[in-house]
């Protein structure tokens, strides 16, 4: 891997002083507008000072510090979950790692995305998803402008015209299937069997030999709450109170979270899931509802097939719950409230009237 050119003043044919330096692995000259060599060097200084390259290595520092930085001093402590970071920056650092900001091309995105989608950095055969993709190169970007206005030491600050153009592929297109009332109560049913939640169990009596299973409880969740996968696996059991309102609320958005603008607004129980939480509740072995706070993709796709549902994901449920809200007549105003959107975003994202739906209006 070639080094980034140092800058450096030289006077062209003409007698020109030009700065010559490197950026983004291409050559760049910018003209100090005198023949003076020493009027050229005072503002090869303030060149310098302005932007904020110097011949310092610290300067330029490589991406596994970048990324080591963004991680002790956003992520952590601000998130509530950082099971996902840890290998998203270690998929980042195969690759990147080693490189210098001023090192790092357009090509460089380009290869991250081919040999992530044929299963070279991260060891998995298959490969990834471009949505897994897309999501790995905002978080990088999202760490270089960190390092641009909020890492500490200041010093340690580079100014944005010295970022790399770092080239994000396409999202996968949007699933907008939604599951049908007969999908969802399969669920439902499966979910009572493997839980061993029986009609003792759903009246309040504790089975202490079979605890609520851990899909269970996100399906239960998912399907009852609409919420994102990461906000229901970030749920703690303080986030949850059985007494206030009619059956109790549920706080998704806790103190100390990092806010963005997918919002999280507390949410009623409904009766269904009130039952399943008081008896998991009793049953909790950690601070989560969920027990930890890591994926659970796979379980979920493998649930799903077991009762003859293809491709079942975390934010189909989110889809779902919108949908048969609409066609039960609840407005866009509220389904978006509770989903935490605006109505623009529900009405393009979320609403999908399934085919059983329409079939009243044909003869």
């Amino acid at each position: 891997m070639s080094k980034a050119m140092q800058p450096r003043i030289r006077p062209n044919k003409a007698g020109n002083y030009y700065v010559y330096f490197s950026k983004n692995g291409r050559s760049r000259t910018d003209s100090l507008r005198t023949k003076d060599v020493s009027v050229a060097a005072q503002r090869f200084q303030g060149w310098l000072e302005g932007h904020r390259i110097e011949t310092n290595i610290s300067d330029d520092p490589i991406i596994s510090d970048i990324l080591e930085w963004w991680m002790d001093q956003w992520i952590r402590g601000r998130m509530l979950s950082e099971d996902r970071y840890p290998a998203v920056v270690a998929n980042l650092n195969k690759y990147f790692g080693n490189m210098r900001v001023s090192e790092i091309t357009r090509k460089d995105s380009a290869k991250y995305i081919e040999l992530r989608r044929n299963g070279f950095i991260s060891g998995n055969s298959r490969g990834a998803a471009d949505s897994t993709i897309y999501h790995e190169m905002k978080e990088l970007i999202a760490a270089f402008n960190f390092m641009t206005s909020k890492v500490e030491p200041r010093e340690r600050r580079l100014i944005k015209e010295m970022l790399p153009f770092i080239e994000v592929c396409q999202k996968s297109p949007a699933r907008d299937r939604v599951l049908s009332k007969d999908e969802l109560q399969s669920l439902k049913d499966k979910c009572l069997k493997d839980a061993y939640i029986g009609p003792i169990a759903w009246r309040g009596i504790r089975r202490p030999s079979n605890r609520v299973s851990r899909i269970s409880r996100f399906l239960w969740l998912a399907m009852e709450t609409a919420q994102r996968k990461t906000a229901i696996l970030e749920l703690k059991w303080s986030q949850v109170d059985f007494e206030m309102g009619k059956r109790g609320l549920i706080f998704f958005n806790p103190e100390g979270r990092n806010q963005t603008s997918k919002r999280r607004p507390p949410l009623p129980i409904s009766s269904k899931l009130l039952e399943v939480l008081k008896i998991a509740y009793d049953q909790k072995v950690s601070d989560y509802v969920l027990d930890k706070p890591t994926g659970l993709d796979y379980q979920i796709t493998k649930f799903g097939e077991e009762v003859g549902i293809e491709r079942l994901h975390a934010h189909l449920f989110r889809h779902t719950w919108a949908t048969h809200r609409a066609m039960e007549g609840k407005t866009i105003e509220k389904i978006a409230q509770f989903l935490g959107d605006t109505e623009e975003t529900v009405r393009k994202n979320y609403i999908h009237l399934t085919p059983d739906y329409l079939e009243d209006v044909v003869d």
